[in-house]
């Protein structure tokens, strides 16, 4: 009798284990859930940033992978995937960068790499003072394994004419907010 009883029991603790999910204990994603959740390509993250500004995107010529060692820094060999936009012509400052970093070690040469090319666009003599307030305002952002460099928009004229240096450097921080905004969102989905 005991046997019957314990065999009912054992039987029915089995079937009900089978209909309730296994949950880790934490509540927290596993490490193989985190693996699966797709980030954006690099293409989809310039696309949507392109389609923010509309018809002020400007860097319209893409860097080659030796022009970006070159100019930028950043080795092959540090990123997945990359990205580097310049506008074709040379009066205007608007650039895109998005790396897609191999790890967290490279993640971090790449950031310092494009905050060393940040410094050397600050600090050129060289620019158009109409360029001044737009590289000042530049930012490099990351995201998860993605850093970028970014320098985009445009402001209104009126503003550029009558504004002070400071009015300016946040009127441009607020257009490269617009790249960030794109960003953060795709990465919400």
């Amino acid at each position: 009798m005991k046997k019957k009883i314990l065999a009912t029991v054992l039987a029915a603790a089995l079937a009900f284990s089978s209909i309730i999910p296994a949950v880790p204990l934490n509540n927290q994603t596993t490490t193989a859930e985190a693996a699966k959740k797709k980030q954006p390509s690099v293409k989809k993250i310039r696309k949507a940033i392109a389609d923010k500004y509309g018809d002020d995107y400007m860097p319209d010529v893409s860097l080659t992978t030796s022009e970006i060692d070159e100019r930028l820094g950043i080795k092959s060999s540090w990123y997945l995937d990359i990205l580097a936009q310049v506008p074709m012509i040379s009066t205007q400052a608007n650039t895109l960068v998005i790396v897609k970093a191999k790890n967290k070690n490279t993640k971090k040469k790449v950031k310092k790499q494009l905050l060393a090319y940040r410094e050397q666009q600050i600090n050129d003599t060289m620019q158009y003072p109409m360029n001044i307030p737009k590289v000042q305002a530049s930012r490099v952002y990351v995201k998860d394994n993605y850093v970028f460099f970014i320098m985009l928009g445009f402001i209104d004229s009126s503003l550029e004419e009558t504004g002070n240096e400071e009015q300016l450097i946040e009127a441009y921080k607020t257009e490269n907010k617009k790249a960030v905004d794109a960003i953060n969102a795709l990465f919400k989905e």
